[in-house]
């Protein structure tokens, strides 16, 4: 098929040069040589057809790009004049053995043909050869378009790894950190000979962990599975510190469907009780609040025990992770602030781009 587009390609420029012959015979009011016409252009056009991909193959083994031009040029020259010499002396043969009788000999057709050919056999050798040249251009930046969009695409995914790597390190530092102080815990409640509660937590903390490791590859979790998880981990709290722990939650109906990193909100609660209600023998309150503005999801959690010491808080495992964590997913469209509260104790204030699980899954 692209052999016959080819020959359809040849055989219209001979059409297109005939047609020029006949216009102008229509305008001097001559009689239209048909015979002449078609057999002068179809031969040409034919004998065209098949040199041009030796010409072709000529310019694409010596481009006229870059630093080789000045050498590829003179050589091209010397090319384009033996193609329109051999194109006439190819018209000729044909012409003279098949009997078209334009001249009684080769030598008598050659001489005649040559002059009138040979300009516009120079003119489609270089017009060939800068089509070719316009092809390799093209191509070539094709190529590198597509070469770079593979490299940005790689480049992307290898990102994407990293940042699922750093997140998936950082949780693991998390579960161990969280673990080791809940059997610590554990380990006291024995000591003060308290097993039932430590049976208790102990069994709190094995449900705990299985919810864990349920969602371990997942980077975002609807809210409402993130509070399942809280509950339980309030729980074990509540069964070490038994009447003194109160907690409030006042999370907003429309807010249980965001889309929040899991293990968010343990770390913090684990703060508040350990700088608000583990310091006190009084009894203390964490309260946990989250509600939308707009397109931010905010969560504040607080206590009411004596705040932390200095003007600056601590970076602990649990909050340089959490700080870590927000950064790597929400970039500078999260915040996490703590902050002293008016009637004592630390506020903390996290907002995340509030992402719906349905308009996401």
């Amino acid at each position: 098929m692209r052999w016959l587009i080819y020959l359809a390609i040849w055989t219209f420029v001979a059409l297109f040069l005939i047609s020029q012959g006949v216009t102008r015979a229509l305008y001097l009011k001559q009689n239209i040589p048909w015979k002449l016409l078609l057999s002068v252009w179809l031969t040409d056009s034919y004998l065209w057809a098949l040199l041009a991909p030796l010409v072709w193959i000529m310019a694409k083994r010596l481009p006229i790009n870059g630093s080789s031009w000045w050498h590829a040029v003179p050589i091209h020259l010397l090319f384009s004049a033996a193609f329109a010499v051999g194109e006439a002396a190819l018209f000729a043969l044909v012409t003279t053995i098949v009997g078209l009788h334009f001249r009684p000999t080769f030598l008598a057709t050659f001489r005649m043909v040559l002059p009138g050919d040979f300009h516009l056999n120079i003119t489609l050798y270089w017009a060939i050869v800068g089509i070719q040249h316009g092809v390799n251009v093209y191509r070539c930046a094709h190529e590198r378009e597509t070469e770079a969009a593979q490299l940005q695409l790689r480049a992307s995914e290898l990102e994407k790894q990293l940042v699922q790597s750093r997140l998936s390190a950082l949780r693991m530092q998390l579960h161990p950190h969280f673990l080791f102080n809940t059997l610590n815990a554990i380990v006291v409640l024995v000591r003060q000979s308290r097993t039932e509660d430590a049976d208790q937590m102990l069994t709190n903390l094995s449900e705990l962990l299985r919810r864990t490791l349920e969602g371990w590859e997942n980077q975002e979790v609807p809210l409402r599975t993130e509070i399942e998880f809280l509950r339980l981990y309030l729980d074990i709290e509540r069964v070490r510190f038994q009447d003194r722990l109160n907690v409030e939650l006042a999370f907003e109906p429309e807010t249980l469907g965001a889309l929040v990193p899991p293990f968010l909100l343990q770390p913090l609660v684990e703060n508040a009780v350990k700088h608000g209600i583990a310091k006190s023998s009084a009894t203390g309150k964490v309260a946990l609040r989250s509600r939308r503005i707009g397109s931010i999801l905010e969560f504040q959690i607080s206590d009411d025990g004596p705040g932390f010491a200095h003007d600056a808080p601590g970076n602990g495992v649990g909050l340089s992770n959490t700080r870590a964590r927000l950064q790597q997913l929400y970039g500078v469209q999260q915040c996490l602030e703590l902050e002293r509260a008016g009637s004592g104790g630390t506020v903390a204030t996290i907002r995340i781009p509030y992402r719906d699980e349905a308009e996401n899954f």
